[in-house]
């Protein structure tokens, strides 16, 4: 990144955390709703400069381009109400321009999506135009797409209190080594049933572009290298961006927050859906196969057991359990999946506990096993976890043959406690993690190992690492020599003996 979009990139920060507070002063205390209304107000503005983009573009070459702002609709320009005060500035927006946003056409159906049933609850007329007038300082057109992407998942962070439901956001560093794992490929449809900001969805998008850029074009950000997919052809390009990528959420701020997040990293083509993946009546949707499923579903939430949809095959209150059973049901044969499961459903005694974990084994090839710390979704939870990577079997056979490896993570990266820090003075397993799986799983102590799916039966179909980590109990102290500790005790004593006999003259 050169040093230009880097100053630009800072000087964006700043503002989106002046905007923050500034809002928070004002009485807009839950990050969602001040997150919402920032962003609502960002896409007004964008909307404009993509617009004069495009102008420009077509005295350029020539291809056309019908303005969303011609003839009477000028007056809905940034520009054109950005001078506005009071109550002019306030109904205007509220009660005309979030109306004319969710009717414009001209291929933004995700815009008006966003914009459907907005509503404006920045609580002042003088806050808003503060608020709009920090907004007009931001020339989001100097920014790439990528770069407005990586400033709204920044944005995003601001969401420090979701933690109600297990509604958390998921760590991005979690997320890129589910996604490096099951290693999604340009042509393959990908769903996320409880897709939250659309972060697995994203970093697939990612990972797929990286695969399929020139290694000289690589471009290093926020520690990790991105790529433009140059390689890809115009008709794997707009299957990309226009039919890979699909959604789910029940709640519908979150399914705002995903749209918003798509678009700002050129995803308008993706399909999210408001949808209670779970619960209620079935519809076509519910009917879909993908090639690839990744997601972190809720963990807290009870499903009343009349509203469980009857295609699932485990009955059960249990959110977690209900979506691994949808992931499993929504691959198409030899599609291939990565979930985030509590501890808790992996060695529960349950019923509906072990019946999900023999259905997963006798429909999929289980490929990894990966056991997290407590404190890698601090600071929202300090809940166990750990992530499965799997393959949907052509027809259910359980294999009792079949090997399982384990991976143990003591350490991310992070602090893992509530006040969050990242740097190199933490232990980090996640780069071993992906070095042994590249290298067709490899065991390495006290790293991994494999179990035969024939003693995980055995076991009551108990998935939980713990249970079967062979180099438990096998971790040595280090101590330092006892001759070496003995010498430095007896050198510090001659220094306090001199010390004494020092202090003795002088009484």
């Amino acid at each position: 990144m050169t040093q230009n979009i880097q100053q630009l990139k800072e000087e964006f920060k700043q503002k989106i955390d002046i905007l923050n507070n500034y809002l928070f002063a004002q009485g807009l205390s839950d990050p969602m709703t001040r997150i919402q209304q920032l962003s609502f107000l960002f896409f007004l503005k964008m909307l404009e400069e993509q617009d004069i983009a495009m102008e420009k573009e077509e005295k350029l070459t020539g291809r056309k381009h019908k303005s969303i702002f011609a003839g009477q609709e000028d007056k809905f320009r940034w520009v054109r109400w950005r001078e506005k005060t009071g109550t002019n500035l306030y109904k205007f927006i509220r009660d005309e321009v979030f109306q004319f946003v969710t009717e414009i056409h001209n291929g933004h159906d995700n815009v008006r999506q966003v914009f459907g049933g907005a509503k404006l609850l920045i609580p002042d007329e003088a806050t808003l135009k503060r608020t709009v007038e920090i907004i007009d300082t931001i020339d989001f057109s100097s920014l790439d797409t990528d770069v407005k992407g990586d400033l709204y998942e920044y944005l995003l962070q601001q969401i420090n209190s979701a933690g109600k439901l297990g509604a958390f956001l998921t760590p991005r560093h979690i997320i890129r080594a589910i996604v490096e794992m099951v290693n999604p490929k340009i042509g393959e449809t990908i769903l996320d049933p409880a897709c939250g900001t659309a972060g697995f969805l994203i970093n697939a998008y990612d990972h797929i572009r990286l695969k399929n850029s020139d290694a000289k074009n690589f471009e290093e950000r926020n520690g990790r290298m991105v790529g433009y997919g140059e390689k890809l052809n115009k008709e794997q390009w707009k299957f990309l961006t226009q039919k890979t990528f699909s959604g789910y959420d029940v709640a519908p701020e979150m399914v705002r927050l995903a749209l918003m997040n798509l678009l700002l990293h050129g995803l308008e083509g993706a399909r999210i859906l408001r949808k209670d993946t779970v619960a209620g009546s079935e519809d076509e949707n519910d009917l879909k196969k993908f090639d690839i499923v990744l997601t972190n579903p809720p963990f807290a939430g009870l499903v009343d057991a009349g509203r469980i949809k009857a295609t699932l095959p485990v009955k059960s209150k249990k959110t977690q359990i209900l979506f691994l059973g949808y992931v499993i049901n929504s691959l198409k044969p030899s599609g291939r999946a990565g979930i985030i499961l509590p501890e808790g459903t992996l060695f529960g005694t349950n019923k509906d506990d072990k019946e999900i974990r023999r259905f997963l084994l006798e429909n999929t090839k289980l490929e990894a096993v990966v056991s997290m710390p407590a404190g890698v979704f601090q600071p929202y939870a300090g809940v166990k976890t750990s992530f499965l990577v799997f393959k949907k079997k052509p027809t259910p056979r359980l294999d009792e043959k079949e090997q399982i490896w384990f991976f143990v993570i003591n350490g991310d990266g992070s602090s893992l406690s509530k006040a969050k820090k990242f740097g190199p003075q933490y232990k980090n397993d996640i780069p071993k993690l992906l070095e042994l799986w590249r290298k067709d799983q490899a065991v390495a102590k006290p790293f991994s190992w494999f179990t035969k799916v024939g003693d995980i039966v055995e076991n009551d179909y108990i998935l939980s690492a713990n249970t079967y980590n062979p180099y438990s109990g096998e971790e040595k102290t280090s101590h330092r020599e006892p001759k070496k500790i003995l010498g430095e005790i007896e050198k510090e004593t001659k220094k306090l003996e001199k010390i004494f006999k020092d202090i003795s003259k002088k009484i």
